[in-house]
């Protein structure tokens, strides 16, 4: 046992973002004992204080220029929470609980499992006061001392989410404008430093809310028309397919997006005013949506 301890010691100093990494590392051990896909998933937990002047379940779409997305607005700090839960039998674990570190007004975009195990959430702070502008950054997800890297590159009033670890292991992520329109862009992104880099144009007509690629390479994102109406195309593409369920269009979008190991897309959303949210599978040929039963309260996934 000191012989482990002693390893892990001499390895702590040999990474920057030891606890996150650790915390990842644990996560993954502890996913890879489950047999099937299984997804994660990231809320906002608790506050440090009793304000409970703002509904943190409250994220519905309507008919007006406001996106839906993962966010929630938070009455004071909170947690942010982790949570798996397994496709084939549903059965949902919390996976780690942060420190309270959400501010007022920041809103959780877009999550992701790295490479080395760290997990990370795009955060966005839409701050009312001109002046000040938005903030966005990246916080590595620990269950003592979460890190916090601030995004630059980022033009005014624009956003970071639906984050994605692409094939050869670097992170991306999808850049619109704050409030959802176009034009979008996949962009890079140097977890140490926060600095983004241009990957991809998307047609300026998409309203592009999700991003996500598989292991065979294809590239899909979700666009939704401003009535809900939402497609799945694959980027660099113009070709779209509309999506339905239960044989009626689905018109309320979805906060994320991802693809399993078998090239299954997943992806994370509910009917119109329906929440909390669940999982469905979307056939990429078809369009058709299957929801996956057991609800699943977080406000964006990874796989």
């Amino acid at each position: 046992m000191k012989l482990k301890l002693t390893r892990r010691q001499f390895g702590q100093l040999a990474l920057a973002s030891t606890t996150a990494t650790a915390i990842g590392m644990f996560a993954n051990k502890i996913l890879a004992q489950q047999p099937g896909t299984v997804v994660l998933g990231v809320r906002p937990g608790d506050t440090s204080d009793t304000d409970t002047s703002v509904d943190p379940n409250s994220d519905t779409t309507d008919n007006s220029d406001e996106t839906k997305t993962a966010g929630i607005i938070p009455s004071s700090q909170q947690t942010i929470v982790v949570q798996s839960v397994n496709v084939s039998n549903q059965q949902v674990d919390t996976v780690l609980t942060t420190p309270a570190i959400l501010e007022v007004g920041e809103q959780l975009s877009g999550f992701a499992s790295l490479k080395d195990g760290r997990l990370v959430v795009a955060v966005t702070n839409i701050n009312t006061d001109k002046k000040k502008g938005q903030s966005v950054r990246l916080i590595f997800l620990s269950d003592s001392s979460p890190k916090t890297v601030d995004v630059s590159g980022l033009k005014k009033n624009e956003a970071l989410r639906s984050l994605v670890i692409l094939n050869d292991g670097t992170l991306a992520g999808l850049v619109n404008k704050i409030n959802g329109t176009p034009p979008s862009r996949i962009v890079t992104i140097n977890p140490d430093t926060g600095e983004i880099t241009d990957k991809s144009k998307i047609s300026d007509q998409k309203r592009v809310t999700a991003i996500a690629q598989c292991s065979d390479g294809t590239f899909y994102g979700l666009a939704t028309e401003k009535t809900g109406e939402t497609y799945l195309f694959q980027v660099d593409q113009e070709q779209s397919i509309q999506l339905s369920f239960n044989g009626q269009p689905w018109n309320n979008g979805f906060n994320s997006l991802v693809c399993a190991a078998s090239n299954q897309l997943i992806a994370l959303g509910g009917l119109r005013y329906e929440h909390p949210f669940y999982l469905h599978t979307i056939d990429p040929k078809t369009g058709e949506i299957k929801r996956i039963e057991k609800e699943f309260d977080v406000a964006a996934i990874a796989v």
